[in-house]
């Protein structure tokens, strides 16, 4: 039983967080692995894909995810189901391909696309100057953060991707002006973004 697994991480760390599609070793100890398949790194074996019916409205302090929900076909359900289960000011803290990442296309599992304001659609206080619709959803996500990073498998390559992550991060300008008109001169790896559930 889901219950048991977080009574039992709840007495050991004080704290409810989980851990969506863990890799062979989880990121942090203190969380819980949830996947479909059985590894190690997993804790409670399920299929995510129409959200956390086994879960409790208001009972998770946070949740991590990387490379998780770009495999998600129903996103809005994801999302509304995650903002379901977070307590007040819980965070979600999650790392997806960018669009322009060109190995996102070598892998048929992805279902959805991610960008700058993808995550805005989710939110009515975006952080950015760019506005998007966000009343096609009845949930409203706080933006923490967002970022856009750049790395390569190569030595030499990283180096300069290094830089371009610095670079485009400096500011809320440089990284509107680099999806508008860099981001098929310079792919972008990844997205960093952090949402939290409205403390009231």
């Amino acid at each position: 039983m889901f219950e048991d697994i977080l009574l039992k991480y709840q007495n050991k760390y004080g704290k409810c967080v989980l851990e969506l599609g863990p890799g062979e070793t989880k990121q942090f100890e203190y969380c819980i692995g949830l996947d479909m398949m059985k590894k190690d790194s997993v804790d409670y074996i399920c299929d995510l894909s129409n959200g956390f019916s086994f879960i409790q409205d208001n009972s998770i302090d946070e949740i991590h995810s990387s490379h998780f929900l770009e495999h998600i076909e129903n996103l809005p359900l994801f999302l509304k189901e995650t903002f379901r289960i977070l307590k007040p000011g819980g965070r979600m803290v999650n790392v997806v391909p960018h669009f322009s990442n060109p190995y996102f296309y070598s892998d048929y599992t992805h279902k959805g696309f991610w960008g700058l304001y993808s995550i805005s659609y989710f939110s009515k206080n975006s952080i950015f100057k760019r506005r998007v619709p966000a009343y096609y959803n009845d949930i409203s996500f706080e933006i923490i953060d967002v970022k856009l990073v750049f790395r390569s498998d190569f030595r030499i390559r990283n180096l300069f991707k290094r830089f371009l992550t610095f670079l485009f991060n400096s500011s809320t300008y440089m990284k509107e002006l680099y999806e508008e008109s860099f981001s098929y001169i310079f792919p972008c790896y990844e997205l960093y973004f952090v949402i939290q559930k409205p403390k009231s």
